[in-house]
């Protein structure tokens, strides 16, 4: 798993500000559980410092040295004590278990080999209390998207950043190793920005994805197709998945 923010990590947030909806979402499954939750692929901090601040019993881990640093320098601003490690999702070790085990904004997509998600799945499941959940979520790929490239570009505004860029992204998909391969640049001429940063993950179809979790001693689960539980119904929507352990 490649750190892309290695040297970028200031841009994350601007770059990949999420939505209100899944932090409401993830906030409500935390609030649930009455025993410890994990948070796999922390990052910067935008889900899991909201998990904090409600009270929640919450532990972190992310590859990414730079993104840590960017969660610790926010959590003092706000005068919290956040329980986060440098850690790899495939291989990661608690002396505890974990009632809830959450991979929120499509993060378990960068592991882009089969095996890589199955020792994920494993070492999640040997972390998990009986009856605990692990909930994640990641895109249904379109199949009308993934037959050509894909050139994007646009004006980012963060007014909590206050900044303003222009941005290009360039996408390609590789439709045998099921991976799309992505490079962003984003520029602010007047502030002297100029920063490339690519990326990669692979795409799962639901169906793939549940012979994984059976392979990987995971029985029972739930599958909705958007953070309000609606019904996956339709090619394209955002995959919701609730596995009970």
């Amino acid at each position: 798993m490649k750190d892309y923010y290695k040297n970028h990590a200031e841009w994350y947030d601007i770059l990949s500000p999420g939505t209100d909806e899944d932090v409401k979402f993830y906030l409500k499954e935390a609030k649930k559980t009455k025993g410890k939750v994990l948070e796999i692929a922390c990052g910067t901090g935008r889900i899991y410092l909201e998990l904090l601040k409600a009270g929640v019993d919450v532990y972190g881990l992310d590859t990414s040295p730079a993104m840590l640093r960017v969660l610790n320098e926010k959590s003092k601003t706000e005068k919290l004590h956040p329980k986060v490690k440098l850690a790899d999702m495939r291989s990661f070790k608690y002396p505890f278990k974990f009632d809830l085990v959450i991979i929120p904004f499509r993060a378990f997509l960068h592991m882009e080999t089969r095996e890589d998600q199955k020792k994920c799945l494993k070492c999640i499941g040997q972390h998990m209390e009986k009856g605990g959940r692990l909930v994640l979520n990641f895109f249904d790929p379109k199949l009308e998207i993934l037959l050509k490239a894909w050139h994007k570009k646009g004006t980012i505004v963060s007014k909590k950043h206050k900044i303003k860029l222009d941005y290009t992204q360039d996408s390609e998909y590789d439709l045998i190793n099921q991976r799309i391969s992505a490079r962003y640049h984003l520029e602010n001429k007047s502030k002297g920005v100029s920063v490339e940063i690519p990326f990669s993950l692979c795409y799962l179809f639901p169906r793939e994805f549940m012979n994984m979790l059976e392979l990987c001693g995971f029985e029972k689960w739930e599958l909705y197709g958007g953070f309000d539980r609606r019904p996956y119904n339709k090619n394209g929507q955002e995959l919701i998945w609730i596995v009970h352990r």
